[in-house]
């Protein structure tokens, strides 16, 4: 069904930015070379020569259509910007180096020079930034189901980033989301059973209303736990 998808959506960029069009780029777990089923949103990059306003509000009207299928709006990137930004957003970068294809164009992140010195500073400015937004959420969520859909769509992208953690430590990082979670236990000696109930709620295991808000307050003091673990590491570690 992705790779259906993924054909439709290719045509439709490439019919958009036309010459423009520098590489469409898919990365994270879709990307693997036997990719199972997943599930997810599928993760892309486009990058092209010129960014007119003509093509993205082009882009903005099959936006929400794609969104709905499973490829929310991807990062588009001109060229340029493309190489003055590797250093900025490593994290990212370092991720589509490991696991990527491209389905229009080059290969644009083979030819990238991608350091890791603002690495450190991008995970620990995430996760606190995602610490600080899942407060106020909680705050602002109407009753136990709003409270269970805030941790099962913000699971994914708080272990994304908690993968970053793996990265400093130069001893490589898995892709799948409990596999980060169990290497982060390992490495660091830590236990995050909310993650992982919450990884479990994302793969549509049903988890009792009633639970919602005591796994809430479980999944906030892990995602603390991860942002100590960011700021135990030495600023001057970075490469």
């Amino acid at each position: 069904m992705v790779a259906g998808l993924l054909d439709e959506f290719r045509a439709e960029v490439e019919k958009i930015f036309g010459e423009d069009l520098v590489s469409l780029t898919l990365y994270g777990a879709h990307a693997a070379e036997e990719p199972e089923d997943v599930g997810g949103e599928v993760s892309v990059l486009i990058v092209v020569r010129e960014l007119s306003r003509k093509s993205l509000s082009a882009y903005r009207s099959i936006a929400h259509r794609y969104a709905r299928r499973g490829i929310p709006a991807p990062p588009i990137f001109t060229e340029s910007f493309l190489k003055e930004s590797s250093d900025v957003f490593p994290l990212e970068f370092l991720g589509m180096a490991e696991r990527r294809r491209v389905l229009s164009g080059k290969d644009v992140v083979a030819d990238l020079e991608i350091t890791t010195g603002n690495l450190r500073h991008q995970v620990e400015f995430e996760l606190k930034g995602k610490l600080l937004s899942l407060r106020r959420m909680f705050v602002g969520a109407l009753g136990n189901k709003e409270m269970l859909a805030v941790v099962r769509d913000t699971v994914g992208s708080v272990v994304s980033v908690a993968r970053g953690l793996l990265l400093l430590t130069d001893h490589g990082a898995p892709h799948e989301k409990s596999e980060i979670l169990e290497e982060i236990e390992k490495r660091f000696g830590v236990s995050l059973p909310a993650l992982r109930e919450a990884l479990a709620a994302r793969r549509g295991e049903k988890i009792a209303p009633a639970r919602a808000e005591d796994l809430f307050f479980g999944y906030l003091e892990e995602v603390e736990k991860l942002c100590s673990l960011a700021d135990a590491f030495p600023t001057g570690t970075d490469k």
